[in-house]
C-alpha cells in the first residue's frame, strides 16, 4: 500500500472537512400545523424544501447525527420520519391519539412522542436505531400520564425524559431504562414547553396559564425557582453553552407577545425581544448559539412566518415565510464527519491515475479495531474524486476484503475514472459518504495524476 503522503495529514483533514461542510449550514425543520414541514437553510434564511407529512404536524425533533427528522402529526395520529439528506418521508409510525411533542434520546436510539389520548396521556417510544429489526416501530408505551402531555425533553445522560402534562399541572419524569414514571413534579398551571440545560442539572418548564417558568432541579426533581414572565409562555430553548433560556410568550386573545431571555445563573429575565405578533410559539437555537428561530402560529402581520433572532443583539434579523400555522421547530446539529482511512489503488507502489484511461479505480475503506467499514458504511452513499463530491461510484464488492492484511473486513469499491474529475497536478483524492445510520464520513489518500 502506498504510504507516501504528499501533504501532511492535518492538512488533508482540514481540506476534506472543509469540502464536506462547505455550504452545509444547519437546516431548521418547521412543522406547519396547516400542512407540511418547511425546511429552512439557515445560511440564507430561505425555504429549501417543503415536505408533505401527515395531517396536522405539530412537533419535530432531529436525531443527534442529523440524519432524520421525526414529526408528530396531531390529526393523523402518527409520526413521519424524514430523511434529511433527501427530504423525503421514509417511514410513518402509528402512535397514540393526538401526538404533540417529540424528543430523540442523545444516543439516537429512541424517540419519545407525547400524545393526548383523551387526556389520559401517553408517551410512545419509537426505536430509531438503524438496522434494528424494530426500527421505526413503537417498542414501548408509557401510559397513563394523567393529563394531556405536551412538551418532552430528554436529559443529556439519556436516563430520564421530562414530560409536561398540560391539564395535570405537573411534569412526569420517565425512567428511560424501564419506561415507567419515576415521579411527577408539581409545577404551575398549563405546562407546555420543556427544555433541559446541557449539563442536565436543570429543566425549564413553560407554564402557559400561570404565566411563569418552573425551574426544576433534576437531582431532586423539585422546583428550585419560579420565574414570572407576564403573559403565557409557550416554548423554551436553552443556548448550547447553557447560559440562557429563550422563552416564547404571547397573549392568547391578541396573539401579541415576544421572546424573553432568562439568565440561567440567576433565573432572571435579562432581555426581551418584543413586540412580536402572531403568537410566537416554537423556539430553537442554532448549534453555534448565534441565532434563535421562532415560529408564529397565530393571526396577525407575522402569521405563517419564522423570526430569526440574533442572540448577540437580541433583535430580529430576518423573517422567513413558511407554511400555514407553524408550530414546532428543530434545527439540525453541527456534525463532525467521521474520518476514515482509505487506500486508493491498494497493492501498488504509487497511486498513479491516468485520466485518459477508461478503467475503474479501486478504493478501499479500511476497518480498524473500533470501526467495521464493511458493516457500517452505506455503499450507495459513496462519492469519490478530485473534491469527493463526484458521483463516480461503479459498484462495491459484495464480500469484505482485507487490503492491508490486518484480518479486519474492509469495504472494497470501484469508481469510474472518467467521472472523478481529476486534473493534472492533483495530489489528493477524496472520498465522502455516510454510515448506515446517517453519519457523514470522509477519507483521503495521496494520488499522482499523470494526464
Amino acid at each position: 500500500m502506498n504510504r507516501i503522503r504528499t501533504l501532511l495529514w492535518a492538512t488533508l483533514f482540514l481540506i476534506a472537512t472543509s469540502a464536506i461542510t462547505a455550504g452545509a449550514a444547519p437546516f431548521a425543520y418547521v412543522a406547519n400545523l396547516g400542512g407540511g414541514v418547511s425546511v429552512i437553510d439557515t445560511a440564507t434564511n430561505t425555504v429549501a424544501a417543503t415536505v408533505q407529512v401527515g395531517i396536522g404536524p405539530q412537533g419535530v425533533a432531529i436525531t443527534p447525527n442529523g440524519a432524520f427528522a421525526y414529526v408528530a402529526n396531531f390529526d393523523s395520529n402518527n409520526v413521519s420520519v424524514i430523511d434529511t439528506a433527501t427530504n423525503a418521508v421514509v417511514a410513518t409510525v402509528p402512535v397514540g391519539i393526538g401526538p404533540f411533542g417529540v424528543a430523540v434520546a442523545p444516543s439516537g436510539a429512541f424517540a419519545y412522542v407525547t400524545a393526548f389520548d383523551s387526556c389520559a396521556g401517553s408517551v410512545s417510544v419509537i426505536d430509531t436505531t438503524a438496522n434494528s429489526p424494530t426500527v421505526n416501530t413503537v417498542v414501548a408505551t408509557v401510559s397513563p400520564l394523567g393529563g394531556c402531555p405536551t412538551g418532552v425533553a430528554i436529559a443529556p445522560s439519556g436516563a430520564f425524559a421530562y414530560v409536561a402534562n398540560f391539564t395535570a399541572n405537573n411534569v412526569a419524569v420517565i425512567n428511560t431504562a424501564t419506561n415507567t414514571v419515576l415521579t411527577t413534579v408539581p409545577v404551575g398551571s398549563g405546562p407546555r414547553g420543556v427544555a433541559i440545560t446541557p449539563n442536565g442539572a436543570v429543566a425549564y418548564v413553560a407554564n402557559s396559564t400561570s404565566n411563569d417558568i418552573a425551574v426544576i432541579n433534576t437531582a431532586t426533581n423539585t422546583v428550585a425557582a419560579t420565574v414570572p414572565v407576564g403573559v403565557g409562555p409557550s416554548g423554551v430553548a436553552i443556548t448550547p453553552n447553557g447560559a440562557f433560556a429563550y422563552v416564547t410568550v404571547f397573549d392568547t386573545v391578541s396573539c401579541i407577545g415576544g421572546v424573553l431571555v432568562i439568565d440561567t445563573a440567576t433565573n432572571t429575565v435579562v432581555a426581551t425581544v418584543s413586540p412580536l405578533d402572531s403568537c410566537p410559539a416554537g423556539v430553537a437555537t442554532t448549534p453555534s448559539g448565534a441565532f434563535v428561530y421562532v415560529t408564529h402560529s397565530g393571526f396577525g402581520p407575522s402569521a405563517n412566518t419564522v423570526s430569526v433572532i440574533s442572540t448577540a443583539s437580541n433583535s430580529v434579523v430576518a423573517t422567513v415565510t413558511v407554511g400555514l400555522a407553524p408550530e414546532g421547530v428543530a434545527i439540525t446539529p453541527a456534525i463532525v464527519p467521521l474520518n476514515v482511512a482509505i487506500d486508493i489503488k491498494p497493492g501498488g507502489s504509487s497511486n498513479n491515475i491516468n485520466t485518459s484511461s477508461q478503467s475503474l479505480i479501486r478504493v478501499v475503506i479500511l476497518s480498524s479495531s473500533d470501526f467495521d467499514a464493511f458493516a457500517r458504511v452505506d455503499p450507495s452513499s459513496l462519492t469519490f474524486g478530485r473534491t469527493g463530491d463526484e458521483q463516480s461510484l461503479a459498484f462495491c464488492d459484495a464480500s469484505a476484503g482485507d487490503a492491508n492484511g490486518d484480518g479486519l473486513p474492509d469495504l472494497v469499491c470501484h469508481f469510474f475514472k472518467t467521472l472523478t474529475a481529476f486534473q493534472l497536478g492533483d495530489t489528493v483524492g477524496f472520498l465522502k459518504g455516510r454510515t448506515v445510520d446517517g453519519q457523514p464520513l470522509m477519507g483521503s489518500d495521496a494520488v499522482r495524476v499523470l494526464r
